[in-house]
């Protein structure tokens, strides 16, 4: 089954009127925002629309050849690595990680002596992961990582709670580096870039650098009633976070590479990259995230599962130093979507864009949902406190009798960007929020007899 587009649908004065509208809103200096269809065999259909300034200091226009940073949707392509490994008979998904890399250490070792490569592909490594250390842009950058790892802890034992973790992936790169004996920049290009005919896409700053490159922007987010944003003083993200989120292409590539998977294994050139049986359990549910979240069922193998209303869907975000990314696969339709952004107002922005196209396919995007019936106020009111993970504080705090709002302080700052102003709490149920500002959704869980708020990452109760 196949999407039939509407004629102008991200064409015409319409719509180049809309993204400048959003833009301005969300306060979004450059986007570029796409669809592919498969409508047959060896045919297809790719529309981008590209708007707005790659920088507020330079003035340098967007277009369709525009790179962006992707972020974590790059995970997705980390485990097409990993997955093309396992075609090839080089490991198994039940594969340990000491097994391939032996000097693999973590402060709690017995876990680390643990973690298989699916837990890596999974987000089940347990290792509390937003680890994003600079060891330099050496072809070693990854192996010196790994050794940064050695006094890591781990919030869950492996195979346990799902905990969004970079530093898995970096894992999992290093991982692809050791069996194809080259750094994980030359991999990418030799096993998914080259082979699928893609030129605008990269893994580094030297290379973006041949090409128009968008530059992130970062906003005040300590006055709600600024809009105004400023280019970020770093560009990227560094080497050693390459496979958790450092590739950097424009719109129409990126489509390209969604195809690949859309068409099990082969690109729109023809040549297969990844046999489909591993290119359909990429797809498939190995993580159940029922009743903590209303738009993610679960999670595959590097894909976030989503469904848009009764179609299956695969998905994944991508957020860097002032760019935000979305992509989203419809196997069933033939169909993916993206947009890229050059500031923090992309996530709002994205939302708003992917759900028009929805509507306008007569589709529906996946967005937080009230459960029906009523909720007890006091159920809700118990969630607050405060949470911690390795990086970021969430303050869950009382506004009122009956209301809630979160404050977000970043124990380490990733972005550059200054802590939010305290936000608006809307219950969803008596155990799942959103956060209202940025339409982020978050639920109060236990886990092994400890109190969590979960979005995506752990974060665990230190007082109430």
């Amino acid at each position: 089954m196949s999407v039939r587009l509407p004629e102008d649908l991200l064409r015409g004065e319409r719509w180049a009127a809309r993204l400048a509208e959003l833009a301005e809103k969300h306060a979004v200096p450059g986007l570029q925002v796409g669809l592919l269809t498969l409508d047959g065999p060896g045919r297809h259909t790719v529309r981008v629309l590209s708007h707005g300034l790659t920088s507020l200091r330079t003035g340098v226009g967007v277009d369709d050849d525009t790179l962006f940073q992707l972020g974590s949707i790059t995970k997705v392509w980390t485990a097409t690595l990993v997955m093309q490994l396992v075609d090839e008979g080089r490991l198994t998904l039940d594969t340990r990680v000491v097994d391939v890399l032996p000097d693999f250490r973590l402060a709690d070792q017995a876990a680390a002596d643990a973690i298989t490569v699916r837990h890596l592909l999974t987000h089940t490594s347990g290792i509390d992961g937003d680890i994003l250390t600079d060891t330099g842009d050496g072809d070693d950058a990854l192996a010196r990582y790994v050794e940064v790892l050695i006094p890591a802890v781990c919030t869950t034992p492996p195979g346990g709670h799902f905990d969004y973790c970079n530093a898995g992936f970096a894992v999992a790169g290093r991982i692809v580096e050791v069996l194809r004996e080259t750094d994980f920049t030359t991999a990418i290009q030799r096993h998914l870039f080259q082979p699928l005919g893609l030129e605008h896409t990269v893994m580094n700053a030297k290379d973006a650098i041949l090409h128009r490159a968008a530059v992130g922007h970062l906003a005040d987010l300590s006055d709600p009633g600024v809009r105004a944003v400023t280019p970020t003083p770093q560009w990227s993200l560094p080497r050693s976070s390459g496979p958790m989120g450092g590739a950097v292409g424009r719109m129409e590539d990126l489509l390209a590479l969604a195809a690949g998977h859309l068409l099990d294994g082969v690109g729109l050139n023809g040549t297969r990259f990844l046999s489909a049986e591993s290119a359909r359990l990429m797809r498939a549910l190995q993580i159940d995230l029922g009743g903590l979240s209303s738009t993610d069922a679960g999670w595959g193998l590097g894909w976030a599962i989503g469904p848009w209303g009764p179609y299956d869907a695969v998905n994944h975000g991508g957020a860097t130093i002032g760019q935000i990314a979305q992509l989203h696969v419809l196997p069933s339709l033939g169909l993916a979507v993206g947009v890229l952004t050059n500031s923090r107002g992309g996530t709002a922005l994205a939302k708003e864009v992917l759900t028009e196209i929805g509507r306008e396919l007569g589709l529906e995007y996946p967005m937080p949902r009230r459960e029906p019936g009523d909720h007890d106020p006091a159920l809700a009111l118990a969630a607050a406190g405060t949470y911690e993970s390795a990086t970021t504080r969430l303050v869950l705090e009382r506004d009122g009798e009956q209301a809630l709002r979160l404050r977000v302080e970043q124990k380490e700052n990733l972005t550059g960007e200054p802590d939010a102003a305290p936000t608006t709490v809307e219950a969803l149920a008596d155990d799942r929020f959103l956060q209202t500002a940025d339409q982020i959704e978050f639920a109060h869980t236990t886990y092994r007899g400890e109190e969590y708020l979960f979005a995506l990452r752990l974060f665990k109760k230190v007082t109430s």
